[in-house]
């Protein structure tokens, strides 16, 4: 029942985190001259097939505006979720880390690789990336949900149940945040079924699919709610760091921002 409830908070919320990780950084241009007027055509080409989702058009106009302005770090970090999408997580890991080595401050860039070092099954190479992710932007409820989702693969389920509770205290409207919190409820031993109810009835409220294992667990239909299961399961056990599940839906394609400005002369530089 475990791997059952592993996957019911995995998936949507993962499908939510990739989304927003999607979107595009401004790659705003390095006081470096650079050939800007093909520098920014390039951004715009790649911005507007990150908006149609086709990925490789994007990888190829990325590739190109890095060859040409290489100090830029949104057009590394672009690049990196654009390998993300297209499954190529060692490129993917590599150019978010030039990303974040160049602009440290780019949070949305520390969620991708976060995302990203998951996947490559460095678990805690993910938690520092998310955590580093809060830090530079701490007023977002979003990298707080996808922290919460590393902190409970690796078993660390008090510290993912208060980042869930700081995401919704930022955006009580989150409904990924609230499905979530239901789910660590429910997984308590014995659950915490009132707080389970609150949060999954408001996550409902806020747009989420229903899901009938939860709905099971709530009416008292499932074993798995019993008080009296045993607790001493490990929460990364084998069976729950590989759970059956199908896949997500297909991400919303992303909401690029303006694409960059012509690079200004020397002397004229605008801060970033």
């Amino acid at each position: 029942m475990r791997s059952r409830f592993l996957s019911t908070f995995l998936l949507p919320a993962l499908a939510a985190a990739m989304l927003a990780a999607a979107r595009a950084e401004d790659p705003a241009p390095t006081s470096k001259p650079t050939p800007s007027r093909e520098s920014t055509a390039a951004s715009r080409r790649a911005v507007a097939a990150m908006q149609e989702n086709d990925w490789l058009s994007a990888r190829r106009a990325w590739n190109e505006v890095v060859r040409l302005d290489p100090a830029n770090a949104g057009a590394w970090s672009n690049l990196g979720k654009v390998e993300h999408q297209l499954g190529e997580l060692k490129p993917a890991a590599e150019h978010l880390e030039k990303a974040v080595a160049l602009k440290p401050a780019l949070s949305d860039s520390w969620v991708t690789l976060g995302l990203v070092y998951m996947e490559l099954a460095a678990p805690m190479r993910a938690v520092s990336c998310l955590t580093r992710a809060v830090h530079e932007n701490p007023a977002d409820p979003q990298p707080r949900n996808a922290l919460a989702i590393i902190l409970k693969k690796v078993g660390w389920t008090a510290a993912a149940e208060s980042e869930l509770q700081k995401a919704i205290d930022l955006e009580p409207k989150f409904a990924e945040a609230h499905f979530n919190l239901a789910v660590m409820y429910l997984e308590r031993r014995p659950p915490a079924l009132e707080m389970a109810r609150r949060h999954y009835s408001a996550a409902r409220q806020l747009g989420s699919q229903p899901d009938t294992v939860i709905e099971e667990q709530l009416s008292g239909k499932d074993p798995a709610a019993s008080p009296d299961e045993p607790s001493s399961e490990p929460a990364d056990d084998e069976e729950s760091a590989a759970p059956p599940a199908p896949a997500p839906a297909a991400p919303k394609p992303p909401v690029p921002t303006k694409p960059a400005r012509p690079t200004p002369a020397p002397g004229k530089r605008k801060s970033s």
